[in-house]
């Protein structure tokens, strides 16, 4: 009864006193927070890509980067990474950012907390290897994430990044289309969710998007732009304010 006149209370406020009950939590709950964006009036936000280097989509998603003079960060899969290491190679020259997402696109709440951290150690290891430079931001495939994997990534030397606003782009549609799923949860220091590759659970037939992933990127920094905001990197985002952190754990 409680837990139903929460929600009810939830779905009556507006998406800013939404916000603003969410970081009055978050501050409370901010030692098991990952990182979901910074604190700040500044129309600044983090672009980041999950699921990469994959050739069908990094290429054309660096061609846009390139053409917008935006870095961005990209969350890798290391058996990609090591896959294309050209591809990786390539962000990391045009001035992006690498981070972790995992050796493979596993689910890790599935896993016990000393398995996960297992891997994620191995997985930071590898990825450093192939990169040659140190990586400490980690994002957990599909959002995947309990206590026991959250305190295992902090042990593995990793900082768990989350996110706000996202296009949703393993749904089909027009670029222009697919990138406005993100604009209504735009706000100062978020950190928007979008894809260089395309994973799905083992037995889901989801059939792969066929618009051009580096045209979502254009429409969205287009109309991010044209409201007078800025992309950036995660590493970016945090020389705008103090980190928001939330208490993220979903199966």
């Amino acid at each position: 009864m409680i837990g139903s006149l929460a929600s009810r209370v939830a779905g009556s406020l507006s998406p800013t006193a939404k916000r603003r009950v969410r970081r009055a939590t978050d501050g409370v709950l901010s030692p098991v927070g990952s990182l979901r964006g910074v604190r700040t009036d500044a129309r600044v936000v983090a672009l980041t890509y999950d699921d990469g280097p994959d050739p069908d989509g990094t290429p054309a998603v660096l061609d846009a980067l390139a053409e917008l003079g935006l870095s961005a960060t990209f969350f890798v899969l290391v058996e990609r990474a090591e896959a294309h290491p050209e591809l990786l190679r390539r962000v990391l020259d045009e001035g992006h950012e690498v981070a972790l997402h995992g050796i493979d696109h596993s689910r890790l709440t599935e896993r016990s907390a000393g398995e996960v951290h297992r891997l994620l150690v191995e997985g930071k290891r590898r990825l450093e290897a192939v990169a040659g430079r140190r990586v400490r931001l980690f994002r957990p495939a599909y959002g995947s994430q309990s206590l026991g994997t959250f305190l295992a990534a902090r042990r593995a030397g990793l900082d768990p990044v989350v996110w706000g606003p996202t296009v949703a782009d393993w749904v089909d549609g027009a670029a222009e289309e697919v990138a406005a799923r993100a604009l209504p949860a735009v706000h100062p220091g978020a950190v928007v969710l979008l894809h260089d590759g395309f994973e799905v659970p083992e037995g889901d037939l989801t059939p792969r998007p066929t618009f051009d992933r580096g045209d979502v990127t254009r429409s969205l920094v287009g109309a991010l732009r044209a409201v007078g905001y800025e992309g950036m990197s995660v590493s970016g985002l945090s020389g705008f304010g103090r980190a928001w952190r939330t208490a993220w754990f979903r199966p």
